[in-house]
């Protein structure tokens, strides 16, 4: 972040150091309720493309910093086939960010919007008030038509 400062907004965490702060802050939370949230089934296991949860168990699934940011690591076959799979076991799917590593909008969003529309899905981008890389204000939201 500190070699590339023209790629960052700054208006949330103000800066680096900040940001590592409250990233670090939320992890030691987190950490210390996993074994009670583990017990209890507040946390559990899973990973796409396959969960082991029932069709439209949930009323949303939010996936935050893993789809479209790693583009380049995973397949859009990978991706869509994740996204239909949070579609579901949820009636309302949200992506965020939209933007890969290399802070361009990936390559796989207009196709998936594509496909999910032509399996019936109703699809859209949403500016959202959060935003740290630059240009990555916005998320995918899916649902059932």
């Amino acid at each position: 972040m500190e070699a590339t400062p023209d790629s960052w907004v700054w208006t949330y965490h103000n800066n680096p150091q900040r940001l590592k702060e409250n990233r670090i802050r939320v992890m030691k939370k987190f950490v210390s309720d996993l074994e009670s949230g583990q017990k209890t089934g507040r946390y559990v296991t899973g990973q796409l493309p396959e969960l082991e949860f029932k069709d439209r168990e949930f009323d949303i699934a939010l996936c935050s910093h893993f789809l479209f940011l790693y583009s380049g690591l995973f397949s859009y076959e990978f991706h869509l086939a994740g996204i239909l799979e949070m579609l579901r076991i949820a009636d309302e799917v949200r992506i965020f960010p939209l933007l890969t590593l290399e802070v361009k909008k990936s390559d796989y969003v207009g196709r998936v919007m594509a496909d999910l529309e032509q399996l019936g899905y109703t699809v859209a981008i949403k500016q959202v008030d959060y935003e740290i890389q630059k240009g990555g204000n916005e998320m995918m939201q899916a649902g059932r038509a």
